[in-house]
């Protein structure tokens, strides 16, 4: 027994050596591709290759963010992104949250109907033209709204809320109603509450959602000032992709006296496009596992 017990052990050590290898390796596969594109927007033109492994900026400069943090648009675009997501991952949780709630009653009327209503969307879509005629009749063309109304529901979400508040012990509940409690109330400031884990995953969830959207600036929005900085991020590649090798240091310099080279400016909006929602992460990311556990529990 003893030496099956050894030969058990050893085979555990065997196990986690080999895992966290993989682990370790598998976590520099994600992060270097972040890393070289830091360290591009770090070095100076023509000292970065994308053919080779950047480890540390070559010629420490970081002109591609002047050039980038100088521009207005870029300011005015990063303030609409900012707003869209703000905005939209609070309507979308409100939203969402009061549909699932009465939809976690057993005793609601005509519980299945509503069900069948929201998840038919879930599997079929009228297409992109039908969204655009409907968008424009209502007059959400170069409206902000566009950015908050279509994308405010989501029956996915809906289904993970409701699975989770119909988890939830249904005595707190009772006994907020004898002690005279509206619904509105128990809603509001004791299931929020208890709920945080899902909330939280469902807010990253729209977050994310909403900080890299840019496909429905480009097809409802023209006016300048109400793009959100991915679409900005897209047009300022195009831009630089379209200046040819021998003229791409001479036409950025111009404008600010300072020197970089396309891949750096590409980078260096990647960066700043990246780096909001990677702040953000790390204090939601606790409740991401646990909000999406406790949301399947039921069906």
């Amino acid at each position: 027994m003893f030496g099956k017990k050894s030969r058990t052990s050893a085979g555990s050590i065997i196990f986690d050596t080999f895992n966290s290898i993989f682990m370790v390796f598998l976590c520099v596969t994600i992060l270097y591709p972040v890393w070289d594109m830091l360290v591009a927007s770090l070095s100076a033109p023509g000292t970065v290759s994308t053919l080779t492994i950047n480890i540390w900026p070559k010629n420490f400069s970081i002109d591609a963010y002047k050039y980038c943090l100088g521009e207005s648009r870029i300011l005015s675009a990063f303030f609409i992104s900012v707003t869209r997501t703000v905005v939209g991952t609070v309507f979308h949780i409100i939203l969402v949250a009061c549909a699932a709630y009465p939809l976690s009653k057993l005793g609601l009327p005509f519980r299945k109907a509503f069900m069948i209503f929201f998840i038919i969307p879930m599997f079929f879509r009228g297409g992109l033209i039908p969204m655009y005629v409907t968008l424009r009749k209502l007059g959400f063309m170069d409206n902000f709204l566009v950015y908050i109304i279509p994308t405010g529901f989501s029956a996915y979400v809906m289904l993970i809320m409701r699975n989770f508040f119909m988890s939830l012990d249904k005595a707190v509940e009772e006994s907020a109603l004898m002690d005279g409690a509206s619904v509105i109330t128990i809603m509001f400031k004791i299931i929020f509450p208890l709920s945080k884990p899902m909330l939280a995953t469902v807010a990253l969830w729209a977050m994310v959602g909403q900080w890299n959207a840019w496909f429905d600036a480009m097809i409802y929005i023209r006016d300048e000032r109400k793009i959100p900085l991915q679409l900005l991020l897209k047009r300022i590649m195009d831009e630089t992709n379209l200046l040819s090798q021998d003229m791409q240091t001479f036409l950025l310099t111009q404008p600010y006296g300072v020197q970089f080279s396309t891949q750096s400016v590409k980078s260096a909006v990647t960066v700043i496009v990246l780096l909001p929602i990677v702040c953000v992460y790390p204090f939601l990311q606790k409740y991401f596992v646990k909000g999406i556990m406790l949301g399947s529990v039921k069906g």
